[in-house]
């Protein structure tokens, strides 16, 4: 399987970089918020899509609406170190209500990210099954 494409929203330059080495040998598109990570993915398409939620400008709970509005099987995996709210459970807990298919809590380790990638991965190209749609039918 040839490495997926991701695209990474985080304001966080640092963060970002560090995050895109813990997934090679993806390919790592980075942007710096919610409307450059939205005019990346009218130019390309990605595998999967990785969203920062407390950031300036367009947040990630405004890119994820936007985004599930636009392509309803795109994977996203929501990250959110809570930032000056606190109460970052809860931004995690409606990120993952208005359409992020899988969650994590800043810092997380390569292994829980690596995982929740997977995960959403899996997701997003298992489309299920309908009934009855068998060859025969």
């Amino acid at each position: 399987m040839m490495p997926a494409s991701i695209l990474l929203i985080d304001d966080d330059s640092f963060f970002a970089r560090l995050t895109a080495a813990m997934l090679a040998p993806a390919q790592v598109v980075l942007a710096k918020d919610g409307a450059e990570g939205l005019a990346l993915m009218k130019a390309q398409s990605f595998d999967l899509l990785i969203t920062d939620l407390l950031m300036p400008g367009k947040d990630g709970i405004e890119t994820i609406l936007e985004i599930r509005r636009a392509d309803a099987a795109l994977p996203i995996l929501a990250v959110s170190g809570g930032g000056k709210f606190g109460g970052r459970g809860d931004l995690l807990r409606m990120a993952q209500r208005l359409g992020a298919n899988a969650t994590l809590q800043k810092p997380f380790t390569r292994e829980e990210l690596l995982t929740a990638v997977e995960t959403c991965l899996a997701a997003g190209s298992s489309p299920t099954p309908v009934e009855g749609s068998g060859a025969g039918d």
